[in-house]
């Protein structure tokens, strides 16, 4: 008989995976800040930040399989039936990647339609290929995230990101010596990510062998991929965010100052508000009743109270020299581009929070496909707002990619929202059992 969710219950999920997600953000800001301290660490940042955004948008899919592996994986036969799933699309994504990247179209892609230059166009190239090889190491790591949560031992996710932040220390040491600028960045991220997927490897062997081996005939692919392919859309359009705003940043009348600028400003945002993302794990995982969605609301909005005062304290007051010019070590000039969009992150936090939470909610009802509806209003406003650097290019290019982001998840929080209400007015029950 289950107990009904109590606030405990969520803080014991959910706090081991804010540390993981900080963590695991604060290595690429960490990556920003070894970049800064290079020559020429605009367009060293700015390759970086565009080879990112580009690589992110494609293997957001990864991510996917974490979701897909608490809601399917009953045995062993399941666990590896959900392998060979995933492994087919990642290689695929894998491929189109290096593809794009090793290309001519990786110039077209940066130069043409960004409107980055020369340099940032050589680096980002480079980096790119060099990160597209991330893919496989994560889906590894995804599916042992999985079986973890399934466990509720998220304890032992975060224990796997500070041996990957660990790791990033000596890989960033290590690579300048073979690699310059972007892509040693890049090629310390793949390798820190490789060391993670090994240790998650390792701790979970204990939960494989707890599978029964059989329990019946798995879910078979069809049925992976319809729950599976709106949450690949949803992921990537929330990833290719900052891929489509870096497309109208180009068109700005200093386009690498803007596209470096909104590099670290979404690292900023990835570092403080990435653990909001683990409210759709902890939502699928621990929802079963109507009672526990009212617990879970509650949570969610106490949650959300608190980074609006922290982003607010970072950003709106002195604090925010020493972040930006002492921790990050930006230049002066960096720093002041930068300065209006970082105050207006708090606005980002509510919203996503809220966008997260919903996600999960209907993860849990198994009415995924209503997630690609999202997704796609999502990059319509990013679109609508992003434009505006056609009006006037001397726009600063931080702030409208902040605002985008804004307006894209505050669309999907509407949605979702009165998705979930709508649903909520019936009498059946709400979760799949």
């Amino acid at each position: 008989m289950r107990h009904s969710l109590t606030f405990k219950m969520i803080l014991l999920f959910f706090l081991p995976l804010i540390l993981m997600q900080e963590l695991h953000q604060i290595s690429h800001s960490v990556i920003h800040a070894f970049l800064a301290r290079l020559q020429n660490p605009k367009e060293t940042i700015a390759s970086f930040s565009i080879s990112f955004a580009f690589v992110t948008t494609f293997s957001g899919i990864s991510s996917v399989c974490i979701q897909a592996c608490i809601g399917f994986v009953k045995d062993r036969d399941s666990f590896w039936h959900l392998t060979r799933f995933f492994s087919t699309v990642g290689l695929t994504v894998f491929f189109m990647i290096e593809l794009i990247a090793l290309t001519p179209l990786s110039h077209t892609l940066f130069g043409t339609w960004m409107g980055a230059g020369t340099e940032v166009v050589r680096h980002g190239q480079t980096a790119s290929a060099i990160m597209g090889l991330w893919i496989l190491p994560i889906l590894a790591r995804n599916l042992c995230y999985g079986l973890a949560m399934i466990h509720r031992r998220t304890v032992l996710i975060t224990n796997a990101t500070i041996v990957r932040l660990a790791a990033l220390g000596v890989f960033l040491l290590l690579f300048p010596l073979w690699l310059e600028g972007a892509a040693a960045g890049g090629a310390a991220l793949v390798g820190c990510m490789t060391v993670e997927a090994v240790y998650m490897l390792f701790v979970v062997r204990p939960f494989y062998r707890t599978l029964a081996t059989d329990t019946g005939t798995p879910h078979s692919f069809y049925d992976i991929w319809k729950f599976s392919w709106p949450l690949m859309i949803t992921q990537s359009s929330e990833n290719g965010v900052a891929f489509i705003i870096n497309f109208f940043l180009g068109q700005l009348s200093s386009p690498d100052l803007a596209l470096a600028a909104f590099g670290i400003v979404y690292g900023l945002v990835r570092v403080i508000l990435a653990p909001l993302r683990n409210l759709v794990q902890t939502a699928q995982t621990l929802l079963h009743t109507r009672t526990d969605l009212l617990t879970m609301l509650k949570f969610t909005s106490g949650l959300l109270l608190f980074f609006v005062l922290l982003i607010w304290g970072m950003f709106h007051t002195p604090l925010r020299i020493w972040i930006l010019e002492g921790v990050m070590g930006l230049p002066l000039e960096l720093s002041r581009y930068l300065t209006p969009a970082v105050k207006l992150i708090f606005l980002i936090a509510v919203f996503w929070g809220f966008a997260a939470l919903f996600r999960g909610v209907l993860s849990a009802m198994r009415q995924t496909h209503f997630l690609a509806i999202s997704a796609g209003l999502r990059l319509s406003v990013v679109t609508l707002i992003g434009s505006i650097t056609f009006i006037d290019p001397h726009l600063n290019g931080a702030v409208v990619g902040v605002l985008a982001i804004c307006g894209a998840f505050t669309a999907e929080t509407l949605i979702l929202g009165w998705k979930i209400r709508d649903r909520a007015k019936g009498v059946e029950p709400l979760f799949a059992s």
